[in-house]
């Protein structure tokens, strides 16, 4: 059976999430987790601590280690997949799992990727909201127009045929979340992050990431993974730049899943991992599809 693989990105991260992979993922949640970043995760799976869990430098690789060890067992039990996507972080689980980096190599850019992304929001008074809307082509007129009238709105993430996500300063986030009709929006969401990630904003980041990912071996993956750049499949000569170029520029979220439909045919799309918003994301774009969520041992075994 033809399926695909798909990682949430920061936002999915839950009180004790992994707790049951310790038994069988120690090596890699613990041991070779320290390792490569020099902290211990034991400390923050067994943690009370909610605003703990949603620091981007604890909750990035917090969430790769656990959808990594879901993804191995999910491979496990159904066979290797068609195709991987991730969502902005989750495109690292993605390519780790494919064998482009090695699980502790993947660590270390997002350890430095989150610790630049945040770097670079922090006092930048910047936010993101989602943007529900029955027509995106007009929304994203809209928000042009308002661009030319001096009002910073970006467009960050393309999620599904009815939502977006825009970032911007927070003024101007206002603005649109009183006047949702100013962009063709039925509803707009206001989003718990520290600034406008996957904007210019961020940019200031690249420089350290592609430091990294330059000391760093790509090999070539054994499974095709689709980027949020460009929402196309890469290999090991173009990840590096879609990788650097993702941190400042709109996640294709949508365009991803739309090409795999078309070049892959797959008959079910998995998210794996805490949450389940992958699976939200497919279910709203092609509805006739088998979707399933992973994200315990529990549900892989259903």
């Amino acid at each position: 059976m033809k399926w695909v693989g798909m990682f949430p990105g920061q936002g999915s991260q839950e009180l004790g999430m992994g707790n049951e992979l310790l038994n069988t993922h120690k090596d890699l949640l613990i041991d070779t987790f320290k390792d490569a970043l020099g902290w211990s995760l034991d400390e923050v799976i067994n943690s009370t601590d909610t605003e703990e869990i949603k620091k981007t430098n604890i909750a990035q690789p917090y969430i790769f280690a656990v959808s990594y060890c879901y993804g191995l067992e999910a491979i496990k039990k159904m066979g290797e997949p068609s195709a991987l996507i991730g969502h902005s972080l989750g495109e690292y689980t993605a390519l780790a799992l494919s064998g482009y980096f090695t699980y502790s190599d993947a660590l270390r850019i997002i350890a430095v990727r989150g610790e630049e992304m945040q770097k670079a929001v922090e006092g930048s008074d910047t936010g993101m909201a989602a943007v529900l809307t029955s027509d995106i082509e007009k929304t994203l007129q809209e928000i042009n127009n308002l661009n030319s009238q001096g009002v910073d709105i970006w467009i960050s993430n393309f999620n599904d045929k009815s939502q977006i996500v825009v970032s911007g300063n927070n003024e101007d986030l206002e603005y649109i979340k009183l006047n949702p009709k100013s962009i063709n929006s039925k509803r707009i969401i206001p989003l718990e992050v520290a600034g406008a990630f996957h904007s210019k904003v961020v940019s200031p980041a690249k420089e350290a990431v592609e430091k990294t990912l330059n000391e760093i071996k790509v090999n070539e993956g054994s499974i095709p993974v689709y980027m949020n750049f460009n929402a196309k499949k890469t290999d090991a000569e173009t990840i590096k730049d879609s990788l650097i170029n993702q941190i400042d520029s709109s996640v294709m979220f949508y365009d991803q899943i739309l090409n795999i439909e078309n070049e892959v045919k797959p008959e079910l799309w998995c998210h794996i991992g805490p949450g389940n918003v992958t699976a939200g994301m497919v279910r709203k774009s092609i509805s006739s599809k088998e979707i399933r969520t992973i994200n315990s041992l529990e549900s892989l075994a259903n």
